[in-house]
């Protein structure tokens, strides 16, 4: 039976045969991706609702000019708006229903709640199928990844960066268990430390929550202040890993602006639609716009950090999993904006690269269709049991799909409870997603 390497190695001989007989030239490939690498971005939350005008006033210039160079629009997610399933969708091509990561928690046989874990997942992700084709992969902050899987590279779990500093401190004082877990190869638990006592920032933009007095009333500064810092360290994480090994699949999670807009949502939407407890004043509201605003600033300058390091020949992909509406919650929290309905359906997508047209608008395109599209860009074969299919504005040539890709056994290291799913929970109630 071929290796995955050898399907796709094969086709992209066979590619290059018939693109040059049709055309008539010796061995051009029309944009093939040779060498090409990708870097994929998700962006927690964000909506076309706020980088649209950004774009427009000139604040958002990275993002603007993936716009330019590729294509942009929204992107179709699908109900109920759960991050860690969307995010699974994400990374596999397939719903829920198929990958098994249905919500945020699961209860266990003594009926409590319990995070969904890696294990739980019943299919392969992206990075399991890039590894398997001999490919290099650095994995960073992204949603249900813990306890951690063996790559041909580094993968950094989503509890491997606590929001509270001091769950850094707990979970690497030692090279015990839960360092194992959470980090692969397990010496990047030492980086991490390191990464933590380094305490300069990535970019110009100060904090708009510290000591930001003129906020609405109900605003947690300081978590909006620690979703600040926990960005830049997922941003400077990601550039270690992309300096140690430069891989050729880079996924990277921000879940900054998600969390931004949990609290602040509400500045941008009718004051009746909200208790009065949560109904800004016209100073108020004009603080927190800006600063959500500048939010998004300071998310587009930590993707330029990253969106550097990838050159004209690499496939640059950033997407979010859903938008925001107005809304307090089931119980009145610090929260204004949440994604519960068809009005937060979309989030956005930018891409460029070879085989991605120039400026055109991205129509139709769905969060199923992020994984088969990279495939078909690495010139993978996309298998038959995935949900999506590779974006319409996707120009490279298809490969001969495959049944599955869920035959190999997939290595986790380590099971259980890990030192952050306490924290996890508890920010999760903050936000409205738990009683």
């Amino acid at each position: 039976m071929e290796s995955i390497r050898d399907l796709r190695d094969r086709a992209m001989r066979t590619t290059v045969v018939l693109i040059a007989a049709a055309l008539g030239l010796g061995s051009c490939t029309n944009g093939a991706p040779e060498g090409g690498r990708v870097l994929l971005l998700g962006i927690d939350g964000a909506t076309l609702h706020v980088t649209d005008p950004l774009q427009k006033q000139g604040r958002l210039p990275t993002l603007a000019a993936l716009a330019r160079q590729g294509t942009s629009g929204p992107l179709r997610s699908f109900l109920p708006l759960n991050s860690p399933a969307i995010w699974t969708s994400i990374a596999t091509g397939k719903r829920r229903g198929k990958h098994g990561i249905a919500s945020f928690v699961r209860s266990d046989k003594q009926g409590k709640n319990r995070l969904y874990q890696s294990t739980d997942r019943r299919t392969h992700a992206l990075w399991n199928i890039a590894s398997s084709a001999g490919l290099s992969v650095g994995v960073v902050n992204w949603w249900t990844t813990y306890p951690v899987e063996k790559v041909r590279g580094i993968l950094v779990s989503d509890h491997a960066v606590p929001g509270q500093a001091e769950g850094y401190k707990a979970l690497f004082n030692a090279s015990g268990e839960t360092g194992a877990q959470v980090v692969f190869p397990q010496r990047w638990g030492e980086k991490l430390s390191a990464l933590l006592a380094d305490d300069c920032n990535l970019t110009d933009i100060r904090d708009p929550f510290l000591g930001n007095e003129a906020l609405p009333k109900w605003v947690a500064r300081e978590n909006l202040s620690n979703s600040f810092q926990r960005d830049d360290l997922i941003t400077r994480i990601a550039l270690e890993v992309e300096s140690e090994i430069q891989p050729d699949l880079l996924m990277v999670f921000l879940p900054g602006i998600d969390r931004i807009s949990h609290s602040l949502w509400g500045v941008l939407e009718p004051a009746h639609l909200y208790p009065p407890p949560y109904q800004p004043t016209d100073s108020e509201r004009e603080a927190g716009r800006e600063a959500l605003y500048r939010y998004y600033e300071y998310t587009d300058a930590l993707i330029g950090r990253l969106v550097e390091r990838f050159g004209p020949e690499d496939l640059v992909m950033v997407v979010s999993d859903h938008g925001f509406e107005a809304g307090a919650g089931r119980r009145l929290t610090t929260t204004t904006g949440l994604h519960h309905s068809k009005r937060a359906l979309f989030g956005v997508i930018f891409a460029r690269g070879p085989g991605i047209p120039a400026g055109a608008r991205a129509v139709a395109v769905s969060v199923l269709d992020i994984t088969p599209s990279i495939l078909r860009w690495l010139r993978l074969p996309v298998a038959r049991d995935m949900d999506g299919a590779p974006a319409r504005f996707l120009e490279t040539p298809a490969v001969e799909p495959i049944t599955t890709y869920d035959r190999s056994p997939i290595e986790h290291l380590g099971n259980g409870s890990s030192s952050r799913e306490q924290e996890i929970l508890e920010e999760l109630r903050g936000l409205g997603y738990m009683e």
